[in-house]
């Protein structure tokens, strides 16, 4: 017997089996806080610090007990059931916490993503020369394939729970390509919980792109188990020309090719960005003489190239000025990315500093597993670089003002990956691992919530949209004042819905944009006010005003009015 044998103290099997208890205890005692600090939030009471000011102290307590339930779990005794459980049920608490406590769906774009697949579902083909969207029309062939055969009339039934379903099979996505590059140990457990944790850039509702980052995931998790070799941890660049054949037989390799190969062509019909970015990444894998079939990364460009010349014609014709226009203007993605971003009143800024702290801290702890791997012997490259090919992105495109956004999301699987690498190698201090992971899972949740006072809608705003699309007629408009309401869900094509701010800028411009945009219906509603207010400083109750003045001046009348939402219609004559 040696002397370390006679210091370890024995464990005796009561002491085993409680230890092996307290993970159940604690997950119990999650639900129950969340449980029981769970109430419906009326987004119409909301600020600029979004949902935070109304969620309970209980509640939030539940978040803490999780980390802590997985944490014991996976320092003591590992148990895949337990895990999957906890992770499920962190799921649910992080991603399902506004589909649970708030009337409708949230987000304008979900509703209007709706608004497409019920015209597909309806006409059996795209509205042509109407959006750019209907050129990558895939996603909503998709949902409308799904509202048909479920037997639902309307496809916005579908939008309130796709953040749990998008972010659970994300989650799943990311611990599969951890397990394929380190294994099925703590560190793939820990790099899917920073992604859970860390994931606060809401691309997981019901769109194009949280569809294809799905699939994306998963082109990813087939090529890193099967086609992959040596493994993006081993020492340097193997040879571009002869890269090394996977660990597997030839039926594996090309079953693996296949399915990679399809899952391309499901991204291609269906996203502008995600295809070329999964090219992207398989080139940076052919660098690094990591990539066994040489040709995928040529046959997954050529496939949403081939898509963009021959079946999105209508978006490119005539607009290739607007396409090439931006390409290496990094200043412009910098702008509309980060410098447009930062407006609004101080809680608006709080959230966006939130955001950008999350951001930071996981980017600072991929760069600790780094130097963990380099203290360890392994000085590759591989995961840094295909982290960073991401960014790459940022230079071709602002895309709205959201480049940076879709880049971090790109980056967070490898990014998780490096930072369950280094958590992992404090395996003695598991402290460290539940305070970072708890620390920054209240934070998502905050941040996340934070603009829900703008795009989270009541059902007095779907009511009153309804009704707008009762009375009006073919060939009228619809409208609001800012972008902000559930609208373009039904009649798309049929009667023009816009926003007055699309071509005039609403402050402090209010009812000269109003008259410019010669709406026959418009709707307002609270949302709209807050918008106003968190971004410009608009006194609380602007809508309200606006709404009263546009009735004084006999230019419209008021039709329909429920809980803060009502609906204005023109009067003939007035224009």
């Amino acid at each position: 017997m040696t002397l370390s044998t006679m210091e370890r103290p024995v464990e005796t099997e009561g002491t085993k089996a409680a230890r092996d208890w307290w993970p159940w205890v604690l997950t119990g005692a999650a639900v129950l806080c969340w449980v029981l600090g769970f109430r419906e939030i009326d987004p119409t009471k909301l600020g600029s610090l979004g949902i935070l000011p109304s969620l309970s102290p209980v509640l939030l307590a539940a978040y803490p007990l999780l980390v802590a339930a997985f944490v014991l779990e996976l320092t003591n005794s590992r148990r895949t059931v337990v895990l999957t459980v906890i992770t499920v049920i962190a799921v649910f608490a992080v991603y399902g916490l506004q589909p649970a406590a708030e009337p409708a769906a949230r987000l304008p774009v979900a509703w209007l993503h709706s608004g497409f697949a019920n015209y597909i579902e309806a006409h059996g083909d795209v509205l042509h020369n109407f959006d750019t969207r209907f050129s990558w029309p895939g996603f909503f062939a998709l949902l409308a394939f799904l509202t048909e055969a479920s037997g639902m009339h309307d496809t916005s039934a579908l939008l309130n729970w796709a953040p749990v379903l998008l972010s659970g099979l994300a989650v799943l996505g990311v611990r599969a390509i951890a397990v394929a590059i380190v294994g099925p140990g703590r560190t793939s457990w820990i790099a899917a919980w920073i992604f859970l944790v860390a994931n606060w850039t809401e691309q997981d509702y019901a769109s194009p792109q949280g569809t294809t980052y799905i699939l994306l995931l998963a082109a990813l998790a087939i090529t890193f188990q099967h086609l992959v070799a040596p493994s993006p941890l081993a020492t340097g660049r193997a040879d571009i020309t002869r890269p090394p054949a996977p660990n597997n037989t030839a039926g594996d390799r090309l079953r693996a090719e296949g399915l990679v190969v399809l899952l391309a062509m499901a991204l291609a019909p269906t996203h502008q960005l995600t295809p070329y970015l999964l090219g992207g990444l398989l080139i940076v894998l052919t660098l690094w003489g990591r990539l066994w079939p040489r040709w995928l990364p040529v046959v997954v460009l050529a496939l949403a190239v081939g898509w963009f010349v021959l079946a999105a014609r209508e978006f490119w014709i005539g607009q290739l000025s607007v396409i090439t226009g931006s390409l290496g203007d990094l200043n412009s993605s910098v702008s509309q990315g980060i410098g447009q971003r930062f407006v609004g009143n101080p809680g608006r800024q709080t959230i966006l500093l939130t955001r950008m702290g999350i951001t930071g801290a996981v980017a600072l702890l991929a760069a600790a597993g780094v130097l963990v791997l380099r203290r360890k012997g392994s000085r590759s490259l591989v995961l840094p670089a295909l982290a960073l090919a991401s960014f790459g992105l940022a230079v071709l495109q602002p895309y709205g003002g959201e480049i940076f956004i879709r880049c971090y999301l790109f980056a967070l699987p490898f990014f998780a990956v490096l930072g369950g690498i280094a958590l992992n190698a404090l395996t003695t201090r598991s402290y460290v691992t539940g305070i970072a992971l708890a620390a920054t899972i209240l934070a998502t949740v905050t941040v996340r919530g934070g603009n829900d006072a703008y795009v989270a809608f009541t059902k007095a705003d779907t009511d009153i949209v309804q009704r707008a699309y009762d009375l009006a007629k073919n060939g009228q408009s619809i409208g609001t004042v800012v972008s902000y309401a559930p609208l373009e869900w039904q009649r798309v094509g049929d009667v023009r819905q816009v926003s007055a701010e699309d071509s005039c800028p609403v402050f402090p411009n209010t009812e000269s944009c109003i008259a410019k945009a010669n709406l026959d219906y418009l709707v307002i509603n609270q949302a709209q006010d807050a918008y106003g207010t968190v971004y410009f400083g608009a006194p609380k109750g602007w809508t309200t005003k606006l709404a009263d003045q546009l009735v004084s001046d006999g230019r419209y009348e008021r039709v329909a009015q429920e809980d803060g939402s009502q609906l204005l219609v023109r009067k003939e004559g007035k224009r």
